[in-house]
């Protein structure tokens, strides 16, 4: 019988930053932002299980009327259980966040006095049938409300998403291994007439090379009927990552349908990539870009900005132990919605974080 180990690691941040444009919309004004953060992480590990836990909340200022005080807050947690030959994992988490923080790369449909409730929920089963072959089923379920002015609330009517898969997946080596599943997702919304649904075969190979080198790539054709109308479709989501002695490199891509809290499913495209690297022991820099591309019918229905682009970098000191001082600048570029110019923002942001050690104990 082993004892259960737990740790306990606080986390606290205090940040300032300016952005020249928060909604990216033609005609903004500048303003200033103080966010306070406040993070717990609860963690409890055995032998063959593992479990954790973090509240996070924030507190947020702006020094421009037109955006009101709102703070954020959520609660994660994760479970997983592995024998020898099964293993299940699960995660789940609730938030309550002000739309400036979650309708920017979506809708589009900010106003600081609107919230989001998201309530989200997944996990995995792995059954092994031998050392080189199990079965896997996997669930997940997504809702979404917003309660605010009369107009956010009308624009914004949320949406209840659940998807599924079930498939096979193969050990073709030490480092490679190749699955096969079938999947499928739905989602409702209370719009009337605003209810779409896929369902389709997707294949995926992973490749490890000890922790240096990691590439992963899905690929998904499907049957979809949006709004009525149907059609085919294929969903795309690929990784890399290299690590090298004092930095390290990822891309990603993705297209596939996203759920929008205007109770739509939205094909979209996303490309990010990342570069970090040690200057000193005590300097970290990293350098971020995102494109964000969704398609014809988006746009044409007015459901969000045809791309989204995104260049930031950053330099982080650890200035001890427990503190470090972050300090970034970032650039965004985006066409709203039924406007013929792209509208540029920029921001810069000074961010203090105390770390300490995790608190571990057995009990």
């Amino acid at each position: 019988m082993h004892a259960a180990q737990w740790s306990l690691q606080p986390v606290l941040s205090w940040q300032t930053d300016f952005d020249s444009n928060r909604s990216i919309e033609p005609n903004g004004q500048g303003s200033e932002q103080a966010v306070l953060s406040a993070d717990a992480i609860l963690q409890r590990s055995l032998e063959n299980l593992q479990f954790s836990l973090q509240p996070h909340f924030d507190l947020r200022r702006y020094s421009d009327s037109e955006w009101s005080p709102g703070d954020d807050r959520s609660l994660a947690g994760a479970f997983s259980w592995n024998s020898e030959r099964s293993q299940l994992s699960l995660n789940g988490s609730i938030a309550n966040q002000n739309t400036l923080t979650t309708e920017l790369l979506e809708t589009g449909i900010i106003d600081t006095n609107t919230r989001r409730r998201t309530a989200q929920a997944s996990g995995e089963l792995d059954l092994g049938q031998t050392e080189e072959h199990l079965f896997f089923t996997q669930a997940s379920y997504l809702g979404s409300s917003y309660s605010g002015p009369p107009l956010s609330e009308e624009l914004l009517p949320g949406y209840r998403y659940y998807s599924a898969a079930s498939g096979e997946r193969f050990v073709l080596s030490e480092h490679l291994t190749f699955s096969a599943s079938a999947f499928g997702d739905y989602l409702h919304s209370d719009r009337a007439g605003d209810s779409s649904h896929e369902a389709g075969g997707q294949v995926e190979l992973k490749y490890s090379h000890s922790e240096l080198t990691t590439f992963d790539i899905q690929v998904g054709e499907s049957r979809r009927v949006l709004t009525g109308a149907a059609s085919l479709g294929t969903n795309v989501l690929a990784s890399a990552t290299h690590k090298f002695e004092l930095s390290s490199v990822s891309l990603s891509y993705s297209r596939s349908l996203v759920p929008y809290g205007n109770g739509f499913l939205v094909e979209r495209q996303q490309l990010t990539a990342a570069v970090t690297r040690s200057l000193t022991p005590t300097l970290d820099a990293d350098l971020s870009a995102i494109r964000i591309d969704n398609n014809n019918s988006t746009v044409r229905l007015e459901l969000d900005r045809r791309f989204y682009d995104n260049l930031g970098g950053g330099l982080t000191w650890k200035v001890s132990e427990n503190w470090s001082l972050r300090s970034e600048a970032t650039t965004s570029w985006s066409p709203p919605i039924n406007y013929p110019h792209t509208v540029h923002e920029w921001r810069t942001a000074l961010t203090m974080t105390w770390r300490p050690l995790p608190n571990v104990f057995s009990r």
